[in-house]
């Protein structure tokens, strides 16, 4: 694991001072919000929430890491993790300034794919980070995102940990790497 985590922290690097936030990436942002599952989300939080996926997207399009695999994509596009570094396969996962994971009931019930991802192999690791947005709202073009590593930690041992919350589903304390 350490292994990965120095790989992932030389990933985050290259993203410093900060990504510039281009018409490439809205356009990207508003043909991915016609495929995502806006849930029981209001379209602010829906978008902001289609916003932390900037952060692959950018890497995977300047071939810093690798995509998935297309036979491991549904007929949608999607995928249960979204790049691969050397042999871990990766979901990449925004989290808020409490460190906290949070998955909701829906997500728990419409998503079993994880647990069979994980089984087989085509989920390896989960890895956490904080994006730093210039304002509370959905990125608009100019922006400048910055991004925090929190850890990267194994996927099965993430999925046991999940908590029942006092809201809507299960959550994750995530502790920082240190």
């Amino acid at each position: 694991m350490t292994e990965l985590l120095e790989k992932l922290k030389t990933v985050f690097s290259v993203t410093e001072p900060g990504l510039v936030i281009d018409k490439d990436f809205l356009q990207l942002r508003e043909d991915m919000k016609a495929r995502l599952n806006q849930g029981t989300r209001n379209d602010f939080k829906f978008t902001k929430d289609v916003d932390c996926l900037v952060l692959e997207e950018w890497l995977i399009k300047k071939n810093i890491v690798l995509g998935p695999r297309p036979e491991h994509c549904e007929k949608s596009g999607a995928c249960v993790y979204d790049v691969r570094v050397d042999d871990a396969y990766i979901d990449f996962k925004c989290i808020d300034e409490n460190l906290y994971y949070n998955v909701s009931e829906q997500k728990l019930q419409t998503h079993p794919w994880v647990q069979e991802g994980i089984d087989a192999g085509r989920l390896t690791h989960y890895c956490f980070y904080r994006m730093h947005r210039p304002e509370d709202r959905p990125l608009r073009e100019n922006d400048v995102v910055t991004f925090e590593l929190i850890n990267v930690l194994n996927s099965q041992y993430v999925v046991d940990s999940l908590m029942p919350s006092k809201f809507d589903g299960k959550f994750y304390k995530v502790p920082k790497y240190v």
